[in-house]
């Protein structure tokens, strides 16, 4: 009976552990190429797939083809998803393997590095249809339930968005510069 109650322990274990791979560098660039940003984890634990922190560095694309560094700093969280605008703001999406969530589900940064956002799962959902398809038993996944995850400009361009659209067209629209969220149901 020891034996049975031992091996069910175990293959507990196993059930209740995690699928995802742990986080690794990675290198952004934004839709016209004038951006690029790295997604540094560090203290990576390979076996609960997190990492103790996370560092990123906004760079820039200058005529004479050299890179200038706009900005390294440690990050909010170690996000799931990172965007980078076509005027150099970073957004990172959700939590790596839904650590933390629902907490910094949307954060942006500036192309000066300054937080312009921070937004828990309920702040950017509040006012929205339901996401059915962003809920898992790892914690809500934005990047799960959104079709369309995008930047765009409204009016002379001086003002970017993140805009997050369902299937119906529908979904929440956040100001890149201000950080104010608007919701578009």
């Amino acid at each position: 009976m020891r034996l049975l109650s031992l091996a069910l322990s175990a293959l507990l274990g196993v059930a209740a552990a995690n699928s995802y791979a742990p986080p690794r560098p990675l290198l952004v660039g934004s839709e016209w190429g004038g951006y690029g940003f790295k997604f540094l984890p560090q203290g990576v634990n390979p076996a609960s797939a997190s990492a103790k922190a996370t560092r990123g560095e906004l760079v820039q694309l200058q005529p004479d083809g050299s890179l200038k560094t706009l900005w390294k700093r440690a990050l909010v969280n170690t996000p799931s998803r990172v965007l980078l605008s076509p005027r150099g703001h970073v957004v990172t999406l959700d939590n790596w393997a839904g650590y933390s969530s629902p907490k910094h589900a949307v954060v942006v940064y500036s192309p000066q590095g300054k937080v312009t956002a921070d937004l828990t799962y309920a702040q950017v959902m509040q006012g929205s249809p339901a996401c059915n398809a962003c809920q898992s038993m790892d914690g809500p996944f934005l990047s799960w339930g959104y079709q369309k995850i995008d930047f765009t400009s409204y009016g002379n361009g001086d003002e970017w968005f993140l805009i997050l659209r369902d299937a119906k067209g529908k979904g929440p629209t956040l100001s890149l510069k201000t950080g104010k969220l608007k919701q578009m149901p």
